[in-house]
């Protein structure tokens, strides 16, 4: 009875630590895309044609005196945003923190399916000298809309923009990165990934296929487990050298923007990218936990778990969430760390199998 009910205690407790895991992972990530705190937008749900717009800014952090300018601009079914089709006036004088109220006339323009509203500061009030800047979430554009979508405000998501010396940064920073051939990507890396990953199947199918003595039932449940890592690796090796992840992530994308999802997919990415860790941790609390037992199957454990890693790596570099694009952006001799860090799973699993069938070898030999 006390032991069942540690039992139960411990597996709440490992939950509850999961959990929180979770949560950390999703907070990280979430701070991450550092959202602008110097401003809060206020804007009706939809743009409606030929009303007027209103939206409302906060700044919620001291700036100096400076100028304050807000302009909307049009987005297609792309989403992508465009060029000013609207402007609330010329540049107001902000002498620091304080509300402001933008009013735009939406005007009929061709491929027009969403509308945004960039602010920025600048102390001659234009956008090359711009000192802070931030553009709103896609706001829906209507032809027609009822009166009660005109007087909602919601809070609007906000998203950060360049600056002015941050764009020269950046085209600095990318001169410098063209000029270093080591920064550029290797082009073995999918080439490597798939002779590892295609030889640790072979080797997987030959240690399933080893018969030692009378076939037990424990032996026989062993063998299952190399078949589907086989099977595993063998697709895995597909994968990689096919470039199919490539155009399912495009057809994502698009399906997403046909269906107006695309803007729920952070959240999307930072709650898969959450589960991931917090079960690669779980996975990793069960592999000691395995691998401490008398009798376990260690190299199954190993293999498992390098398999693991290669897939969730492999997983969340797929999302392109762009702290990952960031980190994959960092390369080392021409090798990301992204792909670096799929191809050590890759060569635990094809050491683990090494390992595995060696013995049984030399005891062949003598």
């Amino acid at each position: 009875m006390v032991s069942g009910r540690r039992a139960t205690a411990g597996r709440a407790a490992a939950a509850l630590f999961l959990l929180l895991v979770f949560a950390a992972t999703w907070a990280l990530l979430d701070s991450s895309e550092h959202r602008p705190r110097w401003l809060a937008v206020e804007a009706p749900g939809v743009a409606v044609v030929g009303r007027p717009l209103e939206v409302r800014v906060r700044l919620t952090e001291p700036v100096g005196p400076t100028r304050i300018v807000c302009t909307l601009h049009r987005a297609g079914s792309d989403r992508r945003t465009r060029e000013r089709i609207a402007s609330a006036g010329p540049a107001r004088d902000v002498p620091g923190a304080g509300a402001h109220t933008f009013r735009f006339d939406v005007p009929d323009q061709e491929n027009m399916v969403f509308v945004a509203a960039i602010v920025y500061l600048s102390p001659t009030g234009e956008w090359r000298d711009r000192t802070r800047a931030a553009h709103t979430g896609l706001i829906p554009v209507r032809r027609e809309a009822a009166a009660k979508d005109l007087q909602v405000f919601l809070r609007t998501p906000v998203y950060p923009s360049t600056t002015a010396a941050e764009e020269a940064a950046a085209r600095t920073a990318a001169g410098a990165a063209a000029r270093e051939a080591g920064q550029t990507p290797s082009p073995w890396d999918h080439g490597i990934l798939f002779a590892v990953l295609l030889a640790t199947a072979v080797l997987c199918l030959v240690k399933a296929g080893k018969k030692g003595g009378v076939e037990q039932p424990d032996r026989a449940a062993e063998r299952r487990v190399w078949l589907v890592f086989a099977v595993l690796f063998i697709l895995s090796a597909f994968i990689e050298i096919s470039g199919v992840v490539g155009h399912l992530s495009e057809w994502a994308r698009r399906m997403a923007r046909d269906s107006d999802l695309y803007h729920l997919r952070k959240t999307f990415q930072k709650a898969v990218m959450a589960a991931t860790a917090a079960a690669g941790l779980g996975l990793f609390f069960l592999f000691i936990r395995a691998i401490r037992r008398p009798g376990s199957h260690r190299s199954l454990w190993w293999a498992g778990t390098g398999l693991a890693a290669y897939l969730s790596v492999s997983f969340v570099s797929v999302l392109s969430f762009h702290a990952v694009d960031l980190v994959r952006g960092m390369t080392w001799g021409g090798i990301s760390s992204i792909d670096a860090a799929r191809g050590a799973g890759a060569l635990v699993s094809l050491i683990t199998v090494v390992a595995a069938l060696g013995p049984k070898r030399r005891k062949a030999r003598r």
